[in-house]
This record gives structure tokens, sequence and C-alpha cells, in this order.
């Protein structure tokens, strides 16, 4: 297996409020998306990210089944989630602070994801890209029920988040198991890439450089900012 991780504040952003933590050897992938004024974004994701990788490491190695390692997924964005409410009561500016997560355990030769908000997981098989996780938006809510084309969606509402971790009355984390071949990556990223770059054009960028996963990971934040650099900008690309 080969990974490559890389966290970029873009060309529009003062801030970094993107985090991302990697732990090889135990198969831990998180990364989160944090939002806030005053710096909360930033606060949001590191706490979340910090909660959830201390939850997953003490249990990961001890569960065997599927329905405990989504158990595990699970308990982890929930001991996320009141540790943001409860650093928010902390301090005034903190208040409304809320973040996407993302968490992904790779044990033999099956991923298992949780996932909140709209950062993605991508699955490139067969050198064809396909998306494994839902927007939690409000634009894909509108056009999954039928209730608007895409087309006419208004452009804010494909950014309006059904569901954040620390906002969130009561969360509905989607989950997913992905059955891995060898030659297989997984992506995970932040919007700040798939706003800047079509499906597309990410699938072209991963087949090009193959197995050089840093060069790819590189590559991508790259053309990203290329293309405007709007949000900060997160990648995390594993080979198996």
């Amino acid at each position: 297996m080969k990974v490559a991780y890389k966290s970029d504040k873009g060309k529009k952003r003062k801030n970094n409020e993107d985090n991302v933590y990697v732990d090889i050897e135990r198969g831990i992938f998180l990364l989160a998306d944090g939002m806030g004024g005053h710096q909360a974004g930033e606060v949001a994701s590191e706490v979340a990210i910090q909660e959830a990788y201390s939850h997953i490491k003490e249990k990961v190695n001890k569960v065997r089944s599927v329905k405990g390692i989504a158990r595990l997924l699970v308990e982890a964005l929930f001991k996320a989630h009141d540790a943001i409410k409860e650093k928010a009561k902390t301090d005034f500016d903190l208040m409304g602070m809320g973040t996407t997560l993302v968490e992904t355990i790779i044990k033999g030769n099956k991923a298992y994801i949780s996932h909140t908000g709209d950062s993605r997981v991508y699955l490139l098989q067969s050198s064809i890209m396909k998306q494994i996780t839902n927007d939690q938006t409000m634009g894909n809510y509108l056009v999954s029920y039928n209730i608007m084309k895409p087309e006419d969606v208004p452009p804010s509402k494909w950014h309006t988040l059904t569901q954040a971790v620390g906002l969130s009355e009561s969360l509905v984390p989607e989950l997913n198991q992905i059955e891995l071949k060898k030659g297989d990556s997984i992506l995970l990223c932040t919007d700040g890439l798939t706003d800047m770059l079509t499906d597309k054009e990410i699938e072209k960028i991963i087949l090009k450089n193959k197995d050089d996963v840093e060069t790819t990971v590189n590559v991508l934040i790259k053309e990203a900012n290329k293309k405007g650099g709007v949000d900060n900008i997160t990648v995390i690309l594993v080979k198996i």
C-alpha cells in the first residue's frame, strides 16, 4: 500500500480550515473540512480529527466483524460531534462551528467508510473512477427527491450542508464498504479539490501518474490552484 496526503490553503483563503490524519500502520485515514468564523473552522476540524483518531486507534485492531467496524466508526463520529459542541460552549467566537468528516479504515481487502458532509471518497478501479460517498448538501437533497432538476438548483444550495459534525441536531452518517483489488486507488478529498476539478480531470491525473502517489497528490493540488484555488484543498491518496 502506497499513501500520500497533503493540505493546502489554496489561493483565496487566509487560513486552512481543513485537517487530515493518516495512520498507515493501523489503516486509518481521516479528513475534515471545518466551517465557522474567527478561525472556528480550524478548531472544529482539528477537534474532530483528534477525537475520531483517539477513539479508533484504541479499538481498530480488536474489532473483526463488519458490524464491529461500523459501530467503531459511528462511535468515533459522535465522540467528535460531542467534543465540538462542548468546545463551542467555552468560547463565544466558536459558537456555530462545525465540520465535515470522512473516516476510512482499511483492513485486509476492504475499506470501511463513514462520511458526514460534502467531503468525498472516490474509488479508482480498472481505470474507472466513481464517487463512493453522496454529498450531504441541500442541492443533492433537492435533486435526489426529484424536487428540483440539477440545472434549476441555486449554486449556493450545492454548498449548504444538511449534515455537519458539531452542528446538526441529529447526525445520520453515511456508511460504505468497498472491496479492494490490487492496483485500486482510493481518494479522499475536500470540496476545495472537487469544486475546481471535474471527476474526469481528477481521474486523468491519477491514471497518468500511476504508482507515484506523491506526484499525483501534488499535481491535483497544483491544478486545483491553477483553476482558482478558491478554498482549502486537502487530498489523501491510497494505492493498493
